[in-house]
């Protein structure tokens, strides 16, 4: 089955029918990488460098932390947080969604996808 091909061949299509489209996801996702490398501007506890932001909706902040533990103290300076991403960057944002995520492993071996793609296979 050749469907990869076909796959890329349409994206390709796509993206050069759709230029701007492109840039604006770029654009986005350096602006998400570079709020969370300042995060620790803002606050520069260890419990911080479990967090991340993953996305903003309209007024919402999508946060993700890698542990429950570090939500404990995100909820106490949810507004000073709030008041940061105003402030530095000009974010319209009056809410945070926060979620623990543990952060995936993206080493070949023992990598969950590894292991899942093996048992897959079976």
């Amino acid at each position: 089955m050749c469907s990869d091909r076909t796959d890329a061949r349409n994206l390709q299509q796509i993206l050069s029918q759709h230029p701007q489209t492109l840039g604006a996801v770029l654009e986005r996702a350096q602006r998400l990488a570079e709020i969370n490398q300042t995060l620790c501007d803002w606050c520069d506890e260890p419990w911080v460098r479990q967090l991340r932001i993953a996305n903003v909706r309209g007024d919402t902040v999508v946060l993700y932390a890698a542990s429950a533990a570090a939500l404990i103290p995100l909820r106490q300076h949810r507004r000073s947080l709030l008041t940061w991403l105003r402030t530095r960057y000009r974010l319209t944002c009056s809410r945070i969604d926060a979620k623990v995520r543990p952060p995936v492993c993206t080493d070949q071996v023992g990598s969950v996808s590894a292991r899942t793609r093996a048992a897959q296979a079976k």
